[in-house]
């Protein structure tokens, strides 16, 4: 008998190691950095805060580093406490004391974005830990393992100096409106030209 339940034991053991196995991989999945909020400030800029609660691993967080989506522009980067934010070029990094995993932080960037009204912006972003861990949050499909940061672009959060001009309305018949504009000019003019002819002729003798 105790043969029989030491085997079960044991098969029972092997089946939650194999469990574990196959959720690990998934865990940072789980556990994104997130583009938490994008808060327009009014002058075609905009207040972006990024957020996360883990570490690489349990490994403790020392570096966080965005990156800008094409075409849009980091201004200034907020500083955490007890960490330095930098901006370089098209790159955000804030570097500090390793933060444990588990702990909430939230980091702050004021940016410029480029581009369509209805379109994702991917911000790629690498998290840095103690030991030489990291993860990449690069992925562009939100179900990857690791997901970049994103959001919808709407008008509210787009600088209107950076973002491509709407394209000119068109006319049932597939005119712009300078065309139809122009158009309705010279039937206008041709049309007061055919009528003068007209008066012209009749007041002959």
């Amino acid at each position: 008998m105790r043969s029989g339940v030491s085997r079960a034991v044991r098969a029972a053991g092997v089946a939650l190691a194999a469990a574990v196995l196959v959720l690990l991989p998934a865990a940072p999945a789980l556990a994104h950095v997130l583009l938490e909020s994008a808060q327009p400030n009014g002058d075609g800029s905009v207040t972006l805060t990024f957020s996360f609660d883990h570490g690489c691993d349990g490994a403790p967080t020392e570096a966080l580093v965005v990156r800008m989506p094409s075409g849009s522009s980091a201004l200034s980067a907020g500083q955490p406490g007890g960490w330095r934010g930098a901006v370089k070029g098209n790159t955000v990094e804030w570097t500090g004391p390793g933060l444990a995993d588990g702990t909430k932080a939230s980091f702050t960037v004021r940016a410029r974005l480029s581009g369509k009204v209805g379109a994702p912006l991917l911000f790629p972003t690498t998290q840095r830990c103690t030991g030489g861990k990291a993860y990449e949050w690069i992925g562009a499909d939100d179900a990857s393992q690791e997901p970049a940061p994103r959001l919808i672009a709407t008008a509210a959060v787009l600088d209107p100096g950076l973002s491509p001009a709407p394209p000119p309305a068109v006319g049932a018949d597939g005119a712009d409106d300078v065309q139809v504009a122009v158009a309705l000019g010279a039937f206008t003019a041709l049309a007061a030209l055919t009528a003068h002819l007209t008066r012209r002729r009749l007041r002959r003798p």
